[in-house]
């Protein structure tokens, strides 16, 4: 019986409603990326993944609230919410717009793949507001990251998460 791995007992699942500011983020975001993609004539794949910016911010900062998440997952999620804040990245959206997001679509995912090592994956799934299923589209992001910003700016993200050197 001693030599049994552990086995997490069953979570009564607790709905997080996210806080308005972080909703009003959330819906600036969306607006801000469906006018860029409008107003540039981004293709539907680069499109498709800068749209999941905000619901990837939206599932971060509702992991940073939810008492079954870990200290050391918080921390995680809040690197990554606070990347996607931060006004300086490795591609400011200042000077390229909405293709700005995508590190920071790529850092997030990033951080949801250490995350799910930790917390169960129906807690991450019950904040996931996204059409698509979520574990699909970490697959799909980390598959087409060196792709999407090269492998450079991938190793640095990697870097920045869990401090590489």
């Amino acid at each position: 019986m001693e030599n049994l791995p552990a086995v997490r007992g069953t979570h009564e699942l607790i709905p997080v409603v996210l806080p308005e500011k972080h909703q009003r983020f959330y819906d600036k975001l969306r607006d801000k990326i469906e006018a860029f993609i409008k107003d540039k004539g981004v293709n539907d794949t680069v499109a498709s993944y800068i749209l999941l910016a905000p619901d990837l911010f939206v599932l971060l900062a509702r992991l940073l609230l939810d008492k079954r998440v870990s200290v050391q997952s918080k921390a995680i999620a809040g690197v990554a919410v606070a990347y996607f804040i931060a006004p300086i990245d490795f591609i400011p959206e200042v000077l390229v717009g909405g293709f700005g997001l995508l590190d920071d679509v790529i850092l997030a995912v990033y951080a949801l793949r250490r995350i799910l090592v930790d917390v169960d994956e129906a807690v991450v799934r019950e904040h996931w507001n996204g059409e698509e299923d979520l574990l699909a589209v970490i697959t799909k992001v980390v598959k087409s990251a060196d792709d999407l910003v090269g492998k450079k700016i991938v190793r640095k993200l990697e870097e920045t998460l869990f401090r590489k050197k």
